[in-house]
């Protein structure tokens, strides 16, 4: 998603960019937390933010071996075509412009100066901004960010962004990763970037419970401290020097705050305790998809909320993608989407992934590359076809497609409709005549799920049927307690969690098998959605409903399970063990009587 425009985060874009403003004006020393529902654009959109305005490349592109473009500031690129991982030392083409108006004392030599880093500034937005402005958005919008980017990239301080994912990680890994980052962004530290670095490193000894005194902790700050950075303090003398104003402000964002571990949680609040004792060289953002933000006191956190995409949001992004895709003309002219596919993929995305952006990107880029194979495998059997229909004509003469008199208006190759690319939509390759080649590979405990699930649909219809015959509705040999309609159970192939887990331990304590618990049985119904065959649980009331999606029948679910059954009977019987008994035939069959079937 990091090569996609802003998909609609214009305004947070721009909020982020205020924030940088604000603390490099000293007008608070709060930290800005940012936090949203999964996929709708946080990450993106701050890394954005802080490659256009940072001096050096962060150490996440560096590692990524991102290549250096004329649109992103954070590389500070030159046109040399650096894209490896090395640690660049050079600084940016803005950083060398603003050099002149240190060494310059004129006047002239100074307004020279400012228009060199005003014109850097201006090469850097343009680039930015052409590279993430959407199609059709306003002139005021984007005059609106190159304003908040200007002002940032004119000020007298250098601004150095770095990225940390903090996801299951300790107090001591945390710390060691954004020192990491500190030192592959900038492997020559200044004096005052060095103090900091060494307060953060010794931030484990003093926020743990057992080790918080001062002395210990201001010990350890000292010890980690370089010895150049030891001496430069104690030969600093008391007035302001030039240097100090050289520090840059360092923007340190940190990812997935909520999952780090419970010995890391005090160390976010001494972090944001030393963001506002070092306000002027160290500014936090948090990344979180959780509304609050427990581990650090509200009056040190300034809140950014990024809202869930709408379906008419996501429509837009899911047409820039298409229109953003590698055709050539001749492809272009030949590929067709039907009017309802991008508004479908829109209101899938949001019924069963809460708006993930990330899914409508996916199914996008799944459809234009059905469609790219449509386009080369089609002029192939066009090609046989006509061979075998149109009879052998002479070298000479032309043939009838290509005579000027006889042409015919030319036809796409490859029409994606709705109907044609649920195939593509319900998952990677994951269509109906691959059952048996999932069935053969799944897990035995799976196998049990799928056949409770197969036995429910098979009982809903037996239900369904005999509603629809009998005016009396089901017969009283067939009537069962109505659980199923409290839980909202109309059409076959639906199911509550609760039904299906009662019906998987019945069907192990009648075969004497170990079996899972709820969070086994609810893993396996995961990964069946994550195949595509049934939709997400969704929660209505105090039940989790899902139900089958079409994509395999229960025919062929059925003829798979007693397939595997046959293979493992198979595998017995060579091994020398009594295979008398197909063992999925055997599940299903008792599943029906357990179901009264």
């Amino acid at each position: 998603m990091e090569r996609e425009p802003l998909l609609g985060r214009e305004e947070e874009y721009n909020a982020v960019h205020e924030f940088i403003e604000e603390r490099l004006l000293l007008s608070h020393c709060r930290s800005l937390f940012v936090f949203g529902a999964c996929g709708c654009g946080k990450t993106s959109t701050i890394l954005r933010a802080m490659r256009c305005v940072s001096s050096r490349p962060m150490a996440c592109d560096k590692a990524a071996g991102r290549p250096s473009a004329g649109g992103r500031g954070s590389c500070g690129s030159s046109g040399s075509g650096k894209s490896n991982g090395a640690d660049d030392k050079s600084p940016s083409p803005a950083i060398e412009k603003r050099r002149p108006a240190k060494r310059c004392r004129t006047d002239a030599g100074h307004a020279g100066s400012l228009d060199s880093v005003e014109d850097a500034a201006m090469g850097r937005v343009s680039g930015s901004l052409g590279a993430a402005l959407p199609c059709g958005d306003d002139a005021t919008a984007s005059s609106s960010w190159a304003a908040a980017t200007l002002r940032l990239l004119g000020a007298s301080r250098r601004v150095q962004c770095h990225y940390v994912n903090c996801a299951d990680m300790a107090s001591q890994q945390l710390c060691d990763a954004i020192a990491g980052s500190f030192r592959a962004a900038q492997p020559r530290l200044d004096a005052q970037s060095r103090s900091l670095l060494g307060h953060i490193e010794a931030l484990p000894q003093t926020s743990t419970p057992s080790k918080r005194r001062r002395g210990s902790g201001s010990d350890a700050a000292r010890e980690r401290l370089p010895q150049e950075a030891v001496e430069e303090q104690a030969t600093k003398p008391t007035t302001v020097k030039k240097s100090t104003l050289k520090a840059p402000l360092h923007v340190l964002a940190l990812d997935e705050v909520e999952y780090v571990r419970a010995g890391a949680r005090g160390l976010l609040s001494a972090l944001a305790a030393l963001a506002v004792e070092q306000a002027s060289l160290l500014a936090l953002v948090f990344i979180s998809n959780q509304r609050e933000l427990v581990h650090v006191p509200c009056t040190l956190l300034k809140e950014l909320s990024f809202e869930a995409y709408s379906a008419r949001t996501l429509e837009r992004i899911g047409a820039s993608i298409v229109a953003g895709a590698d055709f050539t003309q001749k492809e272009r002219a030949q590929v067709q989407l039907s009017p309802g596919l991008i508004a479908y993929i829109a209101k899938k995305a949001i019924h069963e992934y809460s708006g993930d952006v990330r899914q409508v990107a996916s199914m996008c880029r799944r459809l234009v590359h059905a469609a790219q194979q449509g386009i080369l495998d089609d002029p192939v059997r066009r090609g046989g076809v006509q061979s075998e229909a149109t009879p052998k004509r002479r070298s000479g003469l032309p043939r009838a497609g290509a005579a000027p008199g006889n042409a015919s208006p030319a036809s796409p190759a490859a029409v994606v409709t709705l109907a044609q690319s649920q195939k593509v939509l319900r998952g990677s390759a994951v269509v109906s005549d691959r059952v048996f080649e999932y069935v053969a590979g799944m897990p035995e405990q799976m196998l049990y799920v799928l056949s409770c699930l197969v036995v429910l649909t098979l009982r809903q219809q037996r239900d369904k049927q005999l509603a629809q015959t009998n005016v009396a509705g089901a017969t009283s040999a067939a009537r069962r307690p109505r659980s199923d309609a409290a839980a909202g159970i109309t059409e076959p192939g639906t199911f509550a969690m609760r039904e299906v887990h009662r019906m998987y331990t019945a069907l192990m304590g009648q075969q004497r098998f170990p079996l899972m618990n709820a969070a086994g049985i609810a893993s396996a119904i995961d990964s069946f959605a994550d195949l595509g065959v049934i939709s997400r649980p969704q929660r209505r009331g105090n039940e989790e409903l899902f139900s089958f999606n079409g994509t395999w029948s229960l025919e062929a679910m059925q003829s798979a399970l007693t397939a595997r059954g046959e293979a493992l009977r198979q595998e017995r019987i060579e091994c020398g063990l009594d295979g008398s008994e197909n063992r999925f035939g055997e599940v299903l069959r008792e599943l029906k009587t357990i179901a009264g079937l």
